[in-house]
């Protein structure tokens, strides 16, 4: 990743979790955690093969519950295989909607924006192409979220994000590569203070 983007996905991050963790001197319950996923890129190029990559997706998030209806969070997530290396920052928001009388389990349904940085590098057999930048990124999270007690919780997820990364390469564009959209399936634990 170029160093450009290092900084402000530095400085972003900062200034999400800055603004979250203020909120817990006015009664909002702060939430720190970490996510493990499944996800799938689906890439589409001009001069080199679709591709449809997929791995494993790692964030972290530090979260705060405004009220037993509503959450507001900012991510850090990461993962990388062979040819691609994903980095982002989201931030969240999602209406929780209790399940059972207790409390113990919520439907969650939210959406998410924020900044993506994509290296990729892609060879066929008659060119290759590499390239790394950054992209506005949105979409939207389902799933459901367990109270475990004991201040822990957890859930399992949904995620949709569509993404905003092209670029071209060669004298006359004949390269190009955009990045289109991810899909996540992933499994949540938090620690509520």
């Amino acid at each position: 990743m170029t160093r450009a983007y290092n900084s402000k996905l530095a400085l972003i991050l900062k200034v999400t979790f800055i603004y979250l963790l203020p909120s817990v001197g006015h009664g909002a319950e702060a939430i720190v955690g970490g996510v493990v996923g499944y996800a799938d890129y689906s890439a589409s190029s001009v001069g080199l093969y679709d591709t449809q990559e997929s791995g494993i997706n790692y964030q972290y998030r530090s979260s705060i519950k405004l009220n037993p209806s509503n959450r507001l969070y900012g991510a850090y997530s990461y993962n990388s295989d062979d040819m691609n290396q994903h980095e982002g920052i989201l931030v969240s928001y999602d209406k929780l909607f209790s399940i059972d009388d207790a409390h113990h389990i919520n439907w969650f349904i939210g959406a998410s924006a924020g900044l993506s940085g994509n290296q990729i590098q892609l060879t066929n057999l008659d060119s290759s192409y590499q390239d790394s930048s950054s992209s506005y990124v949105f979409g939207g999270q389902t799933g459901l979220l367990f109270d475990l007690g004991h201040d822990f919780s957890s859930e399992l997820g949904f995620r949709y994000l569509k993404h905003n990364f092209s670029s071209s390469a060669g004298n006359d564009n004949s390269l190009s590569l955009s990045l289109n959209d991810s899909e996540q399936v992933y499994f949540g634990i938090d620690f509520r203070f």
